[in-house]
């Protein structure tokens, strides 16, 4: 079963990169709800991947869902999580880096790129992330305080300051992050921020 569906979306795929340039509006239509049914069907057999242990074969058809839908970040995440996870980490940051570039305008993959780097101790890279995600304006304050950190563990009290400062402005009800501007500052002082 779930070989015919792949093969169909395989003939779907292929049938449409040598389809006319122009389809007509209501074939257009219905080819549009055939790939999205075709996308849901490979995500709910993509989650089955997950959770019977099949994860070479999850990770092929989140690189088949990259292609139906470049513009689903979800994939991109999911993909570069799971290729890290494995080791791939040269292979997840590039899926990142193209999951940014056919969707700049969402602050996802900035986060998910910057977190990665961080937790392996590349902070330079990780604040070329980072510095973009908190430029989007629903950007949660996770992205603030990973950067603020990215800071501090470079060496750079002044501008983790600087950024826990700006998080808790911004976020005001966050308690972790008026915590950890004290104890920055305390450490800045000579203290030991600990």
């Amino acid at each position: 079963m779930k070989k015919s569906f792949l093969t169909l979306c395989g003939l779907l795929l292929t049938s449409a990169l040598y389809a006319q340039s122009s389809v007509p509006a209501a074939t257009q239509k219905k080819m549009d709800v055939l790939w999205k049914r075709a996308e849901y069907r490979m995500v709910v057999i993509g989650d089955h991947y997950w959770h019977d242990g099949f994860h070479y074969h999850l990770m092929r058809m989140l690189f088949v869902l990259a292609e139906v839908n470049p513009k689903n970040v979800e994939t991109f995440s999911n993909l570069g999580y799971i290729l890290d996870s494995y080791g791939q980490s040269k292979r997840a940051f590039q899926v990142y880096d193209r999951g940014i570039a056919e969707n700049p305008n969402e602050f996802d993959l900035y986060l998910d790129a910057g977190f990665w780097q961080f937790q392996k101790g590349n902070y330079p890279q990780a604040t070329r992330y980072l510095e973009k995600a908190i430029t989007f304006k629903n950007a949660p304050v996770i992205v603030f305080k990973t950067l603020a950190h990215t800071y501090e563990r470079m060496g750079e009290t002044e501008k983790s300051i600087k950024m826990w400062e700006q998080t808790v402005r911004r976020f005001p009800n966050d308690a972790a992050s008026k915590v950890n501007l004290e104890r920055v500052r305390k450490k800045a002082q000579g203290g030991t921020g600990t």
